[in-house]
């Protein structure tokens, strides 16, 4: 089973619609309930495991991210056969399920305090969930760049240095962001909120730029 490239482009810009609007909402929700202003992106109040968790965002929250990992299972899926008939060996496909099957673990754990080991086993979900959407990410990045090697655009050149240059920020994040990992390390809480919202930001602006990328695969 196939869809178009056109498909492909427009799934990848819903990639990025469905977390952004979903994160929007629940900020105001918070802000709303608390009474206080937040903008984590720079002052780092707030994770996004706190807002998202929060009894009046808790059902959006788990939803619409639930919905955003199913639309990613197929997209990486579709986009793997799509670069398999143009002769571009990958394991996109797979990658794509284990990074959402860390994605579900997280969802299914946020705010459960049933047992001891939930918030444990969170916090590794969502390590691995990042580390494998930057690898992904790149991967994906790879293979339509060699794709559309010698096709020619303002345009289009200027989307392949967007997503080189939202990977270049991320991969600066993880390592800024890395000795959060270990948990003997007191790490600052603001600055650990302001990496994981603005590493969250660019995860998803990266699939507007690489929506373009795949409609020119069929030019």
């Amino acid at each position: 089973m196939n869809i178009s490239e056109k498909k492909l482009s427009l799934i990848s810009i819903l990639l990025f619609l469905i977390p952004f609007i979903t994160i929007i909402i629940c900020l105001e929700n918070h802000s709303n309930f608390k009474n206080d202003d937040v903008f984590p992106f720079f002052d780092g109040k707030v994770s996004i495991s706190l807002v998202g968790r929060q009894f009046y965002n808790v059902f959006l929250f788990k939803l619409s991210f639930s919905v955003y990992g199913l639309l990613s299972i197929f997209f990486y899926f579709f986009l793997s056969n799509r670069l398999s008939k143009l002769k571009i060996k990958n394991r996109i496909s797979i990658i794509g399920i284990i990074l959402n099957i860390f994605l579900f673990i997280y969802l299914i754990l946020l705010g459960d305090k049933s047992f001891d080991l939930s918030s444990p086993i969170r916090r590794i979900a969502i390590i691995s969930y990042i580390v494998i959407l930057f690898i992904i990410h790149i991967k994906t990045f790879l293979c339509l760049k060699i794709l559309l090697f010698r096709k020619k655009g303002i345009f289009l050149s200027l989307c392949k240095n967007i997503c080189l240059f939202f990977l270049i920020i991320m991969l600066l994040f993880v390592i800024v962001g890395s000795p959060w990992v270990n948990p003997l390390i007191d790490y600052p809480y603001n600055l650990k909120n302001v990496i994981e919202w603005n590493f969250f930001l660019f995860s998803i602006l990266f699939y507007l730029p690489l929506s373009n990328l795949l409609f020119n695969l069929k030019k």
